[in-house]
């Protein structure tokens, strides 16, 4: 019977970033993003008295892809002198900014038209036209790179800790921009007040979201490692820290509260030890990672009498979190397939 290897192999074809290369990749890419959520910030404040596309927000968005993007740029060109051509100049895993450069460059271009001939968008168009798609999606190209890298690297589970770590910040990377871009319905910052049907709708289904969006990368990251202890506290502290300062400066409850729930999903992982040969650990892992974060969020929310809804709502949600949360990692890591036979 055929087995198939729990680590990838090798490339021959390209060459391997270090990890210091990919934490430097990373502290690059962080400054892109802190751009982006220092400009987000700025559509939030001043809205409709935006005039121009040239402003510090845009110059220290801008400035953080001609950082990260030059960096990519120079480890290909060592692979170029190398030898390797094409994508395979770039280091294993890198194929994603060679990808991503090119398109945050597009969108770059195409915001700066779109602004001269059509003025700045306000509020959610802001958001979500197309040419601040086409910037999100070489962004997230660019700083998924070191955690591509480190996944197709011939490391084990239990890899090396900086290895883990630059994974961990890549993935966090990403979801701090996952959560920029729905900052529109982001349920950490939003308090359901009971007030109505159709208004209380709208922000349950919110935190339904969030609550997927917050479980995807610490069940992805699983699926390839072990977790570092303290990587669910950095992943939410950082993104939400960065979302609370766009959206609610001044608020220091959520952050922290994301601080203390990510540690006690670390010391969940740390006790159940979850991974795809531990499935149900892994299934238990995956009900109490959402599980840990809305009860705490919820239960103080009514605890301080911010909100009206009754205790079968709140509670309710919070487990169907958790239920999505068990779904979201049968998606991931699912159920090993029989042995099947060809037909005849």
């Amino acid at each position: 019977m055929t087995t198939v290897p729990t680590t990838p192999a090798p490339s021959a074809h390209a060459g391997r970033a270090t990890t210091r290369q990919n934490l430097l990749t990373i502290g690059l890419g962080w400054w892109l993003i802190a751009g982006m959520f220092t400009d987000g910030w700025a559509h939030n404040q001043f809205g409709e008295t935006l005039e121009t596309f040239f402003t510090p927000w845009h110059a220290a968005f801008y400035s953080g892809f001609l950082a990260v993007a030059g960096w990519c740029l120079l480890l290909a060109s060592r692979g170029w002198r190398e030898g390797r051509r094409g994508l395979r100049a770039f280091p294993d895993g890198y194929h994603l900014a060679a990808l991503g450069v090119p398109i945050f460059a597009l969108g770059g271009v195409g915001d700066l038209t779109w602004h001269t001939l059509l003025g700045i968008e306000v509020g959610i168009e802001a958001l979500l036209s197309p040419t601040h798609l086409l910037l999100f999606t070489g962004a997230a190209l660019i700083v998924a790179s070191p955690l591509n890298a480190a996944w197709r690297s011939p490391e084990p589970r239990a890899a090396r800790p900086a290895v883990r770590w630059a994974a961990t910040l890549s993935a966090t990377s990403l979801l701090a921009m996952t959560a920029f871009m729905h900052m529109y319905l982001w349920g950490l910052l939003t308090v359901p007040q009971g007030l109505g049907y159709v208004q209380t709708r709208g922000e349950l289904a919110a935190i339904l979201l969030t609550a997927l969006i917050l479980a995807a990368p610490p069940l992805l990251l699983l699926r390839r490692f072990t977790l570092p202890f303290g990587a669910a506290a950095v992943m939410y502290g950082v993104t939400n820290l960065g979302m609370t300062l766009m959206i609610l400066p001044g608020n220091v409850r959520v952050p922290l509260l994301a601080v203390a729930t990510g540690l006690l999903i670390d010391v969940w992982h740390a006790l159940l030890r979850p991974s795809p040969g531990r499935p149900w650990h892994l299934r238990a892992f995956a009900f109490l990672l959402p599980l840990s974060v809305w009860v705490p969020y919820l239960g103080d929310a009514v605890w301080r009498a911010q909100t009206s809804l009754s205790l079968e709502l709140w509670l309710g949600v919070a487990v169907m979190t958790a239920l999505g949360g068990v779904a979201l990692s049968a998606l991931i890591v699912p159920a090993p397939l029989p042995p099947l036979e060809d037909a005849p």
